[in-house]
């Protein structure tokens, strides 16, 4: 699909805010509620900053290879994109943690080719930059409308971002979204205040993310349904500190992810004043019902599905908007009354987006 140039950086860290707030809260040490409050309250202007700095669609860097990476060293600093370490087909970096992020936004350029016939975040090809080690313990991730961006983790709270397969195909694929919908998905422009992912059209931008960051997961693994874990950030928290960051099998349930956890899973209990984050875990469970109804390979119908679905989407897009979307799709690719069209109408139903 041709679209015109996007408008806006779809900026969007892999933990939100509020997570971190309650993290700062719980701590009993100053520095640790010192730091993680100051990431906590840096998310929003941050974020403002790189929507406001990345206005226009990123510049396309086609590379020599089908798929091309370039990790950068940002050195504790927040200039980007810092030392190059590694580019793609190089041998490995010195560095552990460059290589890390090499392989995992691998493992998702692939996915998206493999699966999806798709090229790099924008269809075409794009040079997809990296930077690790970002600003002084960044206990976070984001993708800033040009590259993604990986934090080390504060050591006692967050372990290193770039090891988590979850957590980079979720940047990635905001990548992705932000070329698949012109003027950006749930992007809300307030005079005198920095864009952010507002309403359920944010939501289901986020859940897009989540959605396919668990079907790259499971691909990688060669897991089925049954045999999936469901979870997005399973492996950035240390001991003590919860199980993952988001749950499509079970939104919300803290004792899976962790404490802060709002996530709603039914469509009666969202608000419109709910973070993206928050309200997104609607449609995560919608997929994970379609997904488990279905069983055998997530990706393998619903890939398709939801990626053409969500291409049909409009800025302000609803969640029946979605619905309606990937329902239809549904029916085109694998006919009216399919199994994959009434696993998709059930998982929609069941979280109460339609009726």
């Amino acid at each position: 699909m041709n679209i015109s140039p996007a408008r806006y950086g779809c900026v969007c860290f892999a933990v939100p805010r509020k997570i971190l707030a309650q993290m700062a809260n719980d701590t009993d040490d100053d520095e640790d509620r010192r730091h993680l409050g100051k990431h906590a309250a840096q998310s929003s202007m941050l974020r403002g900053h790189r929507a406001v700095l990345h206005q226009h669609k990123p510049e396309a860097h086609p590379g020599r290879q089908a798929l091309h990476r370039q990790v950068f060293d940002a050195n504790r600093s927040t200039l980007l994109p810092g030392n190059l370490l590694r580019d793609e087909g190089g041998p490995p970096a010195r560095d552990k943690v460059a290589n890390q992020a090499y392989d995992n936004v691998g493992i998702a350029l692939q996915f998206y080719k493999t699966v999806l016939a798709r090229a790099s975040v924008d269809g075409k090809g794009e040079r997809i930059q990296v930077s690790v080690h970002y600003d002084d313990r960044f206990p976070n991730a984001m993708w800033t409308g040009r590259q993604v961006i990986v934090g080390d983790g504060d050591g006692r709270h967050f372990k290193g971002f770039a090891q988590s397969l979850g957590i980079i195909a979720h940047e990635f694929s905001h990548g992705v979204m932000q070329h698949m919908v012109p003027g950006g998905l749930g992007v809300v422009q307030v005079t005198g205040k920095p864009p952010a992912l507002k309403g359920e059209a944010g939501a289901l931008n986020e859940s897009f993310c989540d959605v396919f960051a668990s079907m790259i997961k499971q691909w990688h693994a060669g897991q089925d349904v049954a045999a999936a874990d469901w979870l997005v950030g399973e492996d950035i928290l240390t001991p003590g500190n919860g199980n993952a960051i988001r749950s499509l099998k079970e939104p919300g349930n803290d004792k899976l992810t962790c404490k802060g956890d709002d996530q709603v899973s039914d469509y009666r209990h969202y608000k419109a004043t709910s973070d993206a984050h928050t309200g997104s875990g609607i449609a995560n469970h919608a997929f994970y019902i379609a997904a488990s109804t279905l069983g055998g390979n997530s990706w393998e119908k619903l890939a398709s599905v939801w990626f053409k679905g969500f291409d049909r989407l409009r800025p302000r897009a609803t969640f029946l908007d979605a619905a309606h979307a990937t329902i239809d799709v549904a029916a085109t690719l694998h006919g009216k009354q399919s199994d994959a069209h009434r696993a998709v109408k059930d998982g929609w139903k069941r979280v109460n987006v339609l009726a």
